[in-house]
C-alpha cells in the first residue's frame, strides 16, 4: 500500500512523458523502462551520490512533471535512493512489447 499511490503518480507522470513514448532527439527507438527510470533519477541527483533529496528534487527540470517529492515516495530520512526509485518507476512502468 506504500507505494501503490506513488507509482501510480509516477505511471501519469512519466507515462505521458513525451521521452517515454519513444521520441528521443527525433529517432524512433523506445527505451527501457529502466533506462528512462536511471535517467530521471540522474537528472534529479545533481551530485550523484544516487540519492534524492527534496532540495535536488525541487532545483530538477522534473518538477514540471511531477509536482511533490512525496510522489517519489521518499524514506525514512526523507530521501529517494536510486534502487528504490527504480524499483517503483519500473514496476509502474512494464517493458513496452512492439506490435508485429
Amino acid at each position: 500500500m506504500r507505494f501503490t499511490i506513488p507509482a501510480c503518480l509516477l505511471a501519469v507522470a512519466f507515462g505521458l512523458s513525451p521521452a517515454y513514448a519513444g521520441s528521443c532527439g527525433g529517432s524512433d527507438h523506445v527505451h527501457s523502462p529502466r533506462a528512462m527510470a536511471e535517467k530521471y533519477f540522474d537528472q534529479m541527483d545533481t551530485n550523484s551520490d544516487e540519492i534524492v533529496t527534496k532540495a535536488e528534487f525541487e532545483a530538477s527540470a522534473i518538477i514540471k512533471m511531477v509536482k511533490s517529492f512525496d510522489v517519489l515516495g521518499p524514506d525514512e530520512n526523507g530521501e529517494v535512493t536510486k534502487p528504490a526509485f527504480i524499483k517503483t518507476f519500473v514496476e509502474a512502468h512494464p517493458a513496452h512489447k512492439t506490435e508485429a
